[in-house]
């Protein structure tokens, strides 16, 4: 029987053309990434590599006062400098808040201008013999002494400024003064964030703080930066004219306070970002006790003030009838009423007294 034989051989496919169509579209794509690539790349280094020499510098001399004691700082910057960080990327994101947050904390190796500014402050509060927490209330009002930009504030809210450009022009809006603050207060070793008012247009730095003294339960204190004269852990009110944060320090004296006439807005729930982890500052829990008894005083001072203009009214009241009686020469309902009189000026004096050692009280915790 013929066995079928076996083929060893293959069939040969058809040979299939080249889609000339396809390799093009294939070719742009490939190449737009590329340039894309490069393009992002080039961004990057100019962002983050290419730091210019240093060149046209200029002395800034910082002048500011704590409690009642005046601090000078000096520190040399670089037009140089403060260029390269003008042509960095500005801008916080929406839905990319941490990230644009971020990169306004990352400096090139070459600037060590936080650092420099930092030990100083830390310099000048070893020499002052301030404990830690002062230390950073020092920052603090080293930071609200910078003026308040108020014309970028009517123009350009959402770019703020690097630290550097902060520190070379002396002069910011609130974001500009929130990133300084938040950048000495982390060279200081303290946790921080970033509170961040949309609804306000607001923004503030904060520091680590006791959880149950914190702002928004945060473990975050505010530090707000706008003006002088605000506390840590103390939630301004926001003047919606001028964007900056009301503080009772612009107008200490308890007879100015009543008078205030501003009608500030109370500031919403912020978002918080950018926190770090560091030493806490413990001074607010002497901040809520001074508080506490301020708004005790308030209260005490308002109720005194209306006990004394009514025994005002009644001196003035029986000094008409004496002067009556004077006139009439009827010296023994003079000399009767003379007494109530005296008894009455007494009383008006010891109210007086112990009026203005509260309001001498007032006015310093108000500057503490």
């Amino acid at each position: 029987m013929l066995k079928k034989k076996k083929t060893h051989f293959k069939e040969i496919p058809i040979e299939k053309k080249q889609n000339h169509h396809y390799c093009l579209k294939s070719f742009l794509i490939t190449a737009t990434i590329i340039v894309f690539a490069v393009i992002v790349l080039g961004i990057i280094y100019w962002q983050y590599a290419k730091f210019p020499s240093l060149s046209s510098p200029i002395t800034k001399t910082y002048t500011w006062d704590y409690k009642e004691t005046p601090y000078t700082l000096n520190e040399t910057l670089y037009k140089s400098t403060a260029e390269y960080y003008g042509k960095k990327i500005k801008g916080i994101y929406s839905n990319f808040e941490e990230n644009s947050i971020s990169k306004y904390f990352k400096y090139p190796k070459q600037d060590k201008s936080i650092s420099e500014v930092a030990n100083k402050i830390k310099l000048s509060a070893e020499q002052g013999k301030l404990t830690p927490d002062q230390t950073i209330d020092l920052t603090l009002d080293y930071v609200q002494s910078l003026p308040y930009d108020e014309i970028r504030a009517k123009t350009d809210l959402t770019h703020p400024r690097y630290p550097y450009e902060t520190l070379y022009e002396g002069i910011g809006i609130c974001s500009d003064k929130t990133l300084l603050t938040v950048a000495i207060l982390r060279e200081l070793g303290y946790g921080t964030a970033v509170f961040m008012y949309e609804s306000d247009q607001h923004m503030a730095p904060a520091v680590q703080c006791p959880t149950e003294y914190s702002n928004y339960n945060s473990g975050y204190c505010i530090a707000e930066t706008t003006a002088i004269g605000h506390k840590i852990g103390i939630v301004p009110e926001l003047d919606q004219k001028s964007l900056q944060a009301v503080s009772r320090a612009e107008v200490p004296t308890f007879e100015n306070q009543i008078k205030n006439p501003l009608a500030p807005k109370i500031l919403s729930t912020p978002k918080i970002y950018s926190k770090t982890s560091g030493n806490i500052y413990q001074g607010v829990i002497q901040t809520v006790a001074n508080e506490k008894e301020i708004a005790e005083i308030s209260v005490y001072l308002g109720q005194q003030k209306i006990r004394i203009d009514a025994s005002e009214a009644e001196l003035t009241r029986l000094k008409r009838e004496l002067n009556m009686y004077d006139t009439q020469e009827n010296i023994k309902k003079y000399n009767s009423l003379v007494p109530t009189y005296n008894n009455l000026v007494a009383t008006v004096k010891a109210q007086i007294e112990e009026y203005n050692q509260k309001v001498n009280r007032y006015n310093y915790l108000i500057k503490q």
